[in-house]
């Protein structure tokens, strides 16, 4: 800018401002010319000045918000934490559900059948076996052979068991004791003869179906009750150190087996 431009726009500026300030016929009131456009026209006398139109400030630097997008990563990588927690959560619950009721099921067959009981008679390995000398195993399969020619063969199947216990009750395995169940045998058998009670439990299960179950008993089924008979006597163990002991009243034997 030049010393005469700058003059005139001084000398202009002095002459708008004593336009401005002229006495009117009310001296008190409003004048005629607006102060901001006399001002804009002063401006455009010195256009090339940087005084009218001053550039504008330099942009700002605005650093961005590291907090706030951490604070938004580090909330993300929480919440996706929770969801897996939540997750594992659930699964381990519907397991440990999964299990007891699979543990409750299989407590359930295993008091029904009696072999997973870990705690037999308290003279399942020492101490006397009980013995019934009422009858003779030889004398029962003499009369299930009897009713098996006569075509009972439930009968048949009934003597044949009652020989067998009586059988293993004379190799002290097996105590023979009126109204015992064939759960309570196969206890007993599990921990004096484990290698024959997989043959036993089969006999077993035969005697309480044909016996208890009403269920059809044919000549197959004796066949098979006899070839599981012979069995149980190879992989039965005779223990000898027990002592037999005779059970007492041979009225209650009698009566407490099934008849």
């Amino acid at each position: 800018m030049t010393i005469g431009v700058v003059i005139a726009a001084f000398r202009l500026g002095h002459l708008a401002l004593a336009v401005v300030s002229a006495p009117t016929d009310d001296p008190f009131g409003p004048v005629s010319q607006d102060p901001d456009s006399v001002r804009d026209t002063a401006c455009k006398l010195v256009e090339a000045s940087s005084v009218c139109e001053p550039p504008p400030p330099p942009p700002t630097f605005d650093p961005p918000n590291i907090n706030a997008s951490g604070g938004g990563a580090a909330g993300s990588l929480l919440g996706g934490l929770l969801w897996l927690l939540l997750i594992a959560a659930v699964v381990a619950v519907v397991i440990v559900a999964v299990r007891y009721f699979a543990d409750r099921a299989g407590s359930g067959r295993s008091s029904a059948d009696g072999d997973d009981d870990v705690d037999p008679d308290d003279d399942a390995l020492l101490g006397t076996v009980i013995i019934d000398r009422s009858r003779e195993p030889k004398g029962w399969r003499g009369e299930a052979e009897e009713h098996r020619g006569a075509g009972r063969y439930r009968d048949a199947l009934r003597c044949r068991y009652r020989a067998l216990v009586g059988d293993l009750a004379r190799r002290g395995l097996l105590d023979e004791i009126p109204g015992r169940t064939t759960g309570e045998e196969r206890r007993q058998l599990r921990v004096s003869a484990p290698n024959a009670l997989p043959f036993f439990r089969e006999a077993a299960d035969l005697f309480d179906a044909a016996w208890y179950g009403h269920a059809d008993v044919g000549a197959a089924d004796d066949d098979r009750f006899q070839h599981l008979d012979r069995e149980v006597l190879a992989h039965a163990t005779m223990m000898l150190h027990r002592i037999p002991r005779s059970f007492e009243s041979a009225q209650v034997v009698d009566e407490a087996w099934p008849r």
